[in-house]
C-alpha cells in the first residue's frame, strides 16, 4: 500500500500552521470535476457504511484526489476508516501497520493544509498517537494536549486525560518535564475533571479519571509539596469553601492526612452547616482521626459517615474499621454486633470468633469459664470458610479443658453450657 501524501511532514505542518477554530465549510466544495468528486463522494460514504473499509479507502482516495477542498469532514472520515484498518492490523500484529499509522497521519498534514489547524484536529492527533504509535509519539502528543487542555479543553474527553497522563510520565521518566510541571500539568487537568463532574457531564467517568489522577501523581505528590502548593492557593482565598473542599479532597485523596493545611480544613469542611460534608469527606477525615488513634472522634465521623452513605462498599470498609476500634478498645459486644453487620458472612464469623476469643482474658475468670468462651468463639470459626488462621484455632483448642477435668468438676462433654458474658449457650467440648 503506498502512503496517500509523501510532500508533507506531519511534524513540520502541526508546527508552521497554526490557528484556534477549525474551518468550518458552509458548503461543499465539488473541486473541478464535481461529477467524478459527486460519485466517489457517494462510493466511499456507503462502503464506510456497509463496515467495508479496504473498498471505503479506494473511494475515499480518489476523492480526496478530485475534490480535496469537499468538506473538512472528508478527512476525519478519512482518517475513521484507515484507523479502522490500522486496529486490525494492530490485532494481528501485521507488519503492514506502520503503512497504515503513516496514512493517518499524512491525512493530518492533507487536513491542515487544506483547511488550516486547530484545537480540535490537534486534540484528534494526539489522541491517535496515543492509541497507535504511543511509544514513538510521546513527545508530540504531549506538546499536542497540553496546547489544547490549556486553551480548549471543550475538545477533549475523559479518556485524552489518561492519554495525557501517560504522556506525562513518559516525559518525567525520561527528564524531559520534572514533577514540578507534572504537578501543574495535575492540577490542570483535576481543574477540568471538577467543572465536568459539578456540570453533571458523565461525572462517573470524570471521577474515575480524578482518582486515576491521584494514583498517578504519586511520585510526585509528597504531602510536603502538595502542602506547599495548595497553602498558597487556599491563601490567597480562605473563605472560599467550594476551593477549601476541593483542597480537603486532594489531600484526602493523597492521604496527606497529617498536614497542616488538612488540619487546619478539616473542621471547616465537617462543619459547614450551608455545604455539609459528603459521606466520603467524613470517611477521610475519620480514616485519619484513626490513624492518631482518636478512637472517639473517628467512631463518630464514621458513624455519622453511615448516616448519610448511600455506597454499600463504602459502609463496609467503615464497619470493619469500627470493628477494630471497638477490639482495640475491649468492646466485646459492641465489636460483635459490628462484625454482624458485615455483608461477607465469612469475614463476619471470623471476626465474631476472634473478640469472643480476645474477651477470655476478661471474663474468663475461671478454666471452666475460659473453656466454654473458647469453645463459642471456635464455633464462629469454624463457619469463616478459613478466614480465621489455623494457628489460632489450635491455641484455642489448647485452651478447652480435658475430659478428665470436666469429670472432676462432674460436668458431662458436649452437654450444652451457656457462656459467661455473652449467654449464649454451647455444646461443651474438650481439647482431647
Amino acid at each position: 500500500m503506498n502512503k496517500l501524501f509523501t510532500s508533507i511532514v506531519y511534524l513540520l505542518v502541526f508546527t508552521t500552521i497554526s490557528s484556534q477554530d477549525c474551518f468550518q465549510a458552509t458548503k461543499a466544495n465539488w473541486g473541478e470535476d464535481s461529477l467524478e468528486c459527486r460519485k466517489n463522494v457517494s462510493l466511499y460514504s456507503e462502503f464506510m457504511k456497509q463496515k467495508v473499509y479496504p473498498d471505503a479507502a479506494k473511494f475515499w482516495n480518489k476523492t480526496q484526489t478530485f475534490c480535496p477542498q469537499y468538506k473538512p469532514n472528508l478527512y476525519k472520515n478519512g482518517i475513521y476508516i484507515y484507523k479502522k484498518m490500522a486496529m486490525e492490523k494492530k490485532k494481528t500484529k501485521s507488519p503492514e501497520l506502520k503503512l497504515y499509522v503513516d496514512t493517518i497521519y499524512s491525512i493530518y498534514d492533507a487536513w491542515v493544509t487544506n483547511f488550516g489547524n486547530c484545537n480540535e484536529i490537534k486534540a484528534d492527533l494526539a489522541a491517535d498517537i496515543m492509541a497507535l504509535d504511543a511509544s514513538k509519539g510521546f513527545p508530540k502528543a504531549y506538546a499536542l494536549y497540553k496546547e489544547v487542555f490549556e486553551k480548549s479543553p471543550q475538545f477533549t474527553s475523559y479518556n485524552d486525560i489518561r492519554y495525557f497522563v501517560y504522556a506525562n510520565k513518559y516525559m518525567l521518566k525520561t527528564k524531559k518535564i520534572d514533577c514540578d510541571k507534572f504537578l501543574e500539568n495535575y492540577e490542570t487537568l483535576s481543574s477540568i475533571c471538577d467543572a465536568n463532574i459539578s456540570k453533571g457531564n458523565k461525572a462517573d467517568k470524570y471521577n474515575n479519571v480524578q482518582s486515576f489522577l491521584d494514583k498517578e501523581i504519586s511520585p510526585c505528590a509528597s504531602c510536603d509539596k502538595l502542602e506547599e502548593i495548595y497553602s498558597s492557593k487556599y491563601n490567597t482565598d480562605p473563605e472560599n469553601m467550594d476551593l477549601t473542599k476541593k483542597i480537603f479532597e486532594r489531600l484526602s485523596n493523597n492521604k496527606c492526612t497529617e498536614s497542616k493545611l488538612y488540619i487546619t480544613l478539616l473542621d471547616k469542611v465537617l462543619n459547614d452547616s450551608d455545604n455539609p460534608p459528603t459521606a466520603k469527606d467524613l470517611y477521610n477525615a475519620a480514616v485519619a482521626d484513626y490513624k492518631r488513634k482518636e478512637f472517639p472522634k473517628a467512631e463518630e465521623r464514621f458513624n455519622r459517615a453511615i448516616t448519610i452513605c448511600n455506597d454499600e462498599k463504602l459502609n463496609q470498609k467503615m464497619y470493619e474499621i469500627l470493628y477494630d476500634i471497638a477490639f482495640n478498645k475491649k468492646q466485646y459486644k459492641k465489636g460483635f454486633s459490628i462484625a454482624g453487620k458485615l455483608s461477607d458472612k465469612c469475614i463476619s464469623n471470623d471476626k465474631k470468633a476472634r473478640i469472643v476469643a480476645a474477651s477470655s482474658s476478661k471474663h474468663g475468670n475461671s478454666a471452666f469459664n475460659k473453656s466454654l468462651i473458647y469453645c463459642l468463639a471456635l464455633k464462629y470459626a469454624s463457619s469463616s470458610c478459613g478466614k480465621t488462621p489455623a494457628s489460632a484455632i489450635s491455641s484455642w483448642k489448647g485452651q478447652l479443658l480435658p475430659k478428665s477435668e470436666l469429670i472432676m468438676l462432674d460436668i458431662k462433654s458436649n452437654s450444652r453450657q451457656q457462656v459467661p458474658f455473652w449467654g449464649q449457650n454451647i455444646e461443651l467440648k474438650t481439647r482431647d
